[in-house]
């Protein structure tokens, strides 16, 4: 047990010194369900409304109430960095697509692409080895890098039942890769050992909507793995990087060797059953007017893979299982008012999330606010969103906590499909 902390706490020094945030060392790398927020129409809440009233950009039970058509694009940036501040890491990227359509206030159909998951490692060894070999020193430096990530392309669609019920569907499609290196460098000259992982699985969730009365509404969802994630391990041949670039390639006035089309890839290996979540989520929406509304959620999901320890990372340990907690105020836009105060929207959330690891089951705690502005900007809905995050996260047996803080810049373009036009 004491030799396992002491090979956590050196893993955490090291890629900390790099500015890649603990997380990113577990499993398959960061998952963006864990980093803040989902997109910036969205807020804290996955479930309950936050878009527009009745209506959640995360829940398929949800979209028939869309009176357009929507194409909502979000881009975010994220910052994690010690209290301490001793270390920085930041990145920014996509963070969701998606297109619904709503089909005559009775049923819709849409589908998304986000990352689903990444992984951005750099460790390398601060203390050289030095010895004496044929009249020369030689330093030996070790480093490891491991890129990539998954994606998600959802596919969903709801159904109003009566009045008061209805219902929602979604297939999670994941698909990626990731490259990982691993290199002995003697003073100049690397010897590499490279290597990659594709992966692909399916995910399936159910959601539920139910109006207790004109004000109160209750919301649930159940995720399961239609199809766990599995990956295709593809190992190359160690190579000599004499141009130093890190890829075996003819690059530069020095030939890697081996010359590269004189090798070949050793044999793919087949991983099943990598990554299989399961969970499911509650959520209560209030209104208190049209305008007006408070939300509660809570969550959890487990991880059910069976073979996450054949998958090759520095730290040999997944997070097991998430519980969530979630509340939000939101004030939507008024549709009939032309003033300037009244296209505006906004929404104060909190969120706190506990993890669990394996191996040693060690615990993580996350706790942190949201305040999200939007403003429509035409009639059929056009919209644009901002939305600031911040969170403190803290991690059994270290003092120090790390702080992430997340921006969130989103456009929903509208337009009216599937209407019987008059004929002139």
């Amino acid at each position: 047990m004491l030799r396992n902390k002491n090979i956590i706490q050196l893993l955490v020094i090291l890629s900390l010194a790099s500015g890649q945030g603990r997380m990113n060392g577990f499993g398959l790398g960061h998952l963006y369900s864990n980093q803040g927020i989902v997109s910036a129409g969205n807020g804290v809440t996955l479930l309950s409304p936050s878009f527009q009233r009745g209506v959640s950009l995360s829940n398929p039970s949800t979209w028939h109430n869309l009176k357009f058509t929507f194409l909502s694009l979000s881009y975010g940036g994220n910052e994690n960095y010690l209290a301490s501040k001793t270390s920085f890491n930041g990145y920014s990227s996509l963070s969701d697509a998606a297109l619904i359509v709503p089909i005559k206030s009775k049923s819709s159909f849409g589908l998304s692409l986000r990352p689903y998951s990444d992984q951005r490692i750099m460790l390398s060894n601060l203390d050289e080895t030095a010895f004496y070999a044929f009249s020369d020193t030689l330093n030996i430096s070790k480093g490891f890098i491991r890129s990539g990530g998954i994606m998600d392309f959802k596919l969903g669609s709801s159904y109003l039942l009566n009045e008061n019920l209805s219902f929602g569907l979604s297939f999670d499609i994941l698909f990626g890769s990731s490259r990982q290196n691993e290199s002995i460098d003697f003073g100049g000259s690397a010897i590499v050992s490279s290597s990659r992982m594709r992966y692909v699985g399916i995910l399936n969730e159910y959601f539920i909507s139910y109006s207790l009365n004109p004000k109160n509404t209750i919301y649930g969802s159940y995720l399961y793995s239609l199809k766990p994630l599995e990956g295709i391990y593809q190992e190359k041949h160690l190579f000599d990087d004499t141009n130093g670039n890190g890829y075996h390639d003819f690059t530069g006035p020095f030939f890697d060797f081996p010359f590269p089309d004189s090798v070949s890839s050793l044999s793919d290996i087949r991983i099943k059953d990598i990554h299989a979540p399961s969970g499911y989520k509650f959520g209560a929406n209030t209104n208190f007017n049209e305008n007006n509304s408070i939300t509660f959620e809570f969550g959890k999901s487990m991880e059910g893979g069976k073979n996450t320890h054949l998958i090759k990372v520095p730290l040999d340990n997944w997070i097991n299982s998430t519980t969530s907690q979630n509340v939000s105020y939101n004030r939507f836009s008024n549709d009939l008012s032309y003033r300037f105060i009244d296209k505006l929207s906004f929404s104060i959330g909190a969120k706190y999330l506990s993890h669990v690891l394996k191996k040693p089951e060690l615990k993580i705690s996350e706790f942190g606010f949201s305040f999200g502005l939007g403003f429509k900007f035409s009639p059929v809905g056009n919209k644009l969103n901002l939305n600031y995050y911040r969170a403190s996260r803290g991690f059994e047996g270290f003092v120090d906590k790390e702080i992430v803080q997340q921006i969130q810049i989103g456009i929903s373009l509208a337009d009216l499909w599937f209407v019987k036009r008059r004929q002139k």
